[in-house]
């Protein structure tokens, strides 16, 4: 691959490059700024030196180009990632409860709530306060809350949270990739709405276009899971979907076919191409076909509520077909860096989503690898050939996304070639016949006809997913990588690529080296665990757990949790434990005595490692000359309306360790974060 050919790509890096610089440390904003701007001056003034020494001003100016645009990402990640609320609004939050919101987004029914995002105008008393907010509605079924309506709540808005537990789903960063930084809880009776409005009209149309053809659905006769996946597969609605089959649709390796993304749209543009073929006759009609299938596909974005998953594949595809109009001596590498550049410069946080990154490298891997993988065999008949060269984008795909995938979920689909043979070739009919149903919904009687046919094709789907969930190891789970780990795998999958095509030497040491490099990182960090200890008390509303871990083996001392099936355990403990790679036996509190080589428990005193803990809980008083030995420190379960504060003034001990938070409370009133280690 030369990249002289690629000139989006050579500038591309540079500027995720800055991005990732930005997002992970913390400069500030004059900086920032003063470094692009003489980056770029730098760059001007080398435009008119580079023909006295052509090689030498020719490196310079590349150089600084690079430079450019390396700060630009750089400047654009820092004024994202800048504190939104003020120390002024904080006052504002304090003082005052009652603010004017629009709701900015479709409201979103949960279990015992409404969450609605809302853009806050400002407060009830005339303070000017504009920031975009998460809030919890509780429910009111006589009165619904409606996209754009403009409501006066009543509610103590309070900045999101940071994970109170190590290795922890970060929940406030991922708000604050789509610009919210608070969040607060409206109670019943405690919002009024006073008018209703369309900010953005285009939303609106596509929220009452989706429910249009949901009702189709429904008055159709479908129902249950059926109508959960075609209105999740087709329509984008998905938020009805059971969790269970969700979950087994995860484990097969197909959860990407519930939610609209590339794929989806991918089918819709291949069905539309050809049905427009005709159009390729004449250069007047290529550019009708062109206009229809841009506008088609914004269309079905549309419908599917524009959500950013479908965004991302509808400029992509875009871009596609104007590439293909103009008839240049390119290829689709220009067509995927001109929409990924387009969008990273719109908004620069999309590049450390998760859905945004599966997206543009499963387009990128299937580019790459597939006329690779179908150059390795021809089959002898049409049908051979088509189901091969399905495997070899399934492949395909799945060499571009296995990396970051493991990365984020910790589990491979072991069967992933054998669902995408099926599943998504099934789920492509399932898409066509759903077209054919709403395009035919005033004919009554075949609606009935085509809605039957429709039911079939997806019992069949999800009776091949749970198959293949069924069968043995169908799932790898508890795998772990590092950030660096990843990095090293894609550097040896794309070097062990060019081996292919180029066949050089070096190119066979580069992916020699990065899997080695790969593979040692995790004899390094098994050789670190196994010489290393932790004690951790987990932050869980209502609940005690304290973890104690001696190299890989590792006890969790609760109550509610008793095994790892535990809802506690999944979302606060699990991931932790997942990145331990320890054996962990589960003991209650109130259970008899425990004792192994590391760890001894004898009523209220806890002896790990050579250290005694004395563990409280609940509205328990702390009277430390009551004891008849001292102790290294005092586990504490407290009263969540103590102050932790509070406590620590009435302990005469060396620290305590309130849950959760990790926090030491020193007699001398000095406090400090610190990781309880031995």
């Amino acid at each position: 691959m030369n990249f002289s050919n690629y000139p989006l790509v050579k500038i591309l890096i540079p500027y995720c490059i800055g991005l990732f610089w930005g997002y992970f440390c913390q400069f500030p904003a004059y900086f920032c700024q003063f470094s692009f701007f003489a980056a770029l001056v730098f760059w001007l003034i080398s435009l008119f030196f580079w023909q006295k020494n052509r090689g030498f001003w020719r490196t310079v100016k590349s150089a600084l180009l690079l430079l450019v645009f390396c700060f630009a990402g750089l400047a654009a990640m820092t004024w994202r990632m800048a504190p939104t609320v003020t120390a002024e609004e904080e006052r504002l939050m304090a003082e005052n409860r009652d603010w004017l919101a629009e709701v900015v987004a479709v409201p979103e029914p949960r279990a015992k709530s409404v969450r609605a995002t809302v853009q806050v105008l400002g407060g009830a008393r005339g303070s000017a306060f504009r920031e975009k907010v998460l809030l919890y509605l509780a429910p009111d079924t006589a009165h619904p809350i409606h996209y754009g309506d403009l409501l006066l709540v009543h509610s103590q808005l309070k900045a999101v949270e940071g994970p109170q537990n190590p290795d922890m789903f970060d929940y406030r960063q991922y708000l604050r990739k789509r610009g919210i930084a608070l969040t607060g809880y409206v109670s019943a009776g405690g919002w009024q709405r006073l008018s209703h409005r369309t900010p953005n009209p285009l939303k609106a149309f596509s929220q009452r276009l989706q429910g249009s053809l949901t009702t189709i659905f429904r008055q159709s006769g479908m129902s249950g899971h059926e109508y959960e996946v075609i209105a999740a597969v087709l329509l984008g609605a998905g938020g009805t979907l059971d969790p269970e089959l969700r979950q087994s649709y995860a484990a097969a390796g197909a959860s990407h076919i519930l939610c609209v993304s590339g794929m989806h749209v991918g089918v819709i543009f291949m069905i539309l191409n050809f049905l427009l073929k005709p159009l390729e006759l004449a250069r007047q009609t290529r550019a009708l076909k062109a206009v229809l299938l841009i506008l088609s596909i914004w269309l079905y974005a549309c419908i599917t509520g524009l959500s950013p998953s479908v965004i991302r594949a509808a400029t992509m595809f875009s871009f596609v077909t104007v590439g293909g109009l103009v008839r240049r001596n390119t290829n689709i590498f220009h067509s995927l860096t001109a929409s990924l550049f387009i969008l990273l410069v719109l908004n620069p946080l999309l590049l450390f989503e998760v859905g945004f990154q599966l997206s543009y490298l499963a387009v990128f891997g299937i580019v790459l690898f597939q006329p690779l993988i179908v150059s390795l065999y021809h089959a002898k008949t049409k049908i051979g050939q088509y189901l091969f060269e399905l495997l070899s984008v399934s492949i395909a795909a799945q060499i571009g996304t296995f990396p970051v995938s493991i990365y984020y979920f910790g589990q491979f689909p072991n069967y992933f070639i054998l669902t995408n043979l099926s599943v998504i070739t099934l789920s492509s009919v399932v898409i066509v016949t759903g077209i054919v149903l709403l395009t035919i919904s005033f004919v009554p009687f075949l609606v009935k006809g085509v809605a039957l046919i429709l039911t079939g094709e997806i019992r069949v789907m999800n009776g091949i997913i749970e198959f293949v969930e069924q069968l043995p190891h169908s799932v790898t789970t508890d795998i772990d990588y590092h950030v660096l780990q990843v990095i090293l795998l894609y550097l040896a999958i794309f070097s062990l690529y060019l081996l292919v095509v180029r066949k050089r030497k070096h190119w066979f040491w580069l992916t020699l080296s990065a899997f080695t490099l790969f593979s040692g990182c995790f004899a390094i960090k098994k050789c670190l665990l196994v010489h290393s200890d932790e004690m951790v008390v987990y932050q869980i509303r209502n609940v005690c757990a304290i973890g104690f871990r001696d190299g890989n083996r590792g006890v969790l001392l609760s109550d509610p949790i008793r095994d790892t099936q535990s809802p506690f355990f999944d979302y606060n403990v699990g991931n932790h434990y997942r990145k331990q790679h320890a054996q962990y036996q589960f003991v209650s509190i109130d259970s008899a005595d425990f004792k192994n080589d590391y760890l001894c428990k004898s009523g209220r005193f806890l002896c790990f490692k050579g250290k005694t803990y004395l563990l409280l809980r609940g509205k328990e008083k702390i009277y430390p000359c009551a004891y008849p030995f001292p102790v290294d420190g005092i586990l504490l379960q407290r009263n969540p309306r103590q102050k932790p504060e509070e406590v620590a003034r009435s302990v005469q001990y060396r620290s305590v360790i309130s849950d959760g938070t990790v926090t030491a409370y020193y007699k001398k009133g000095w406090r400090g974060e610190i990781r309880v280690k031995s």
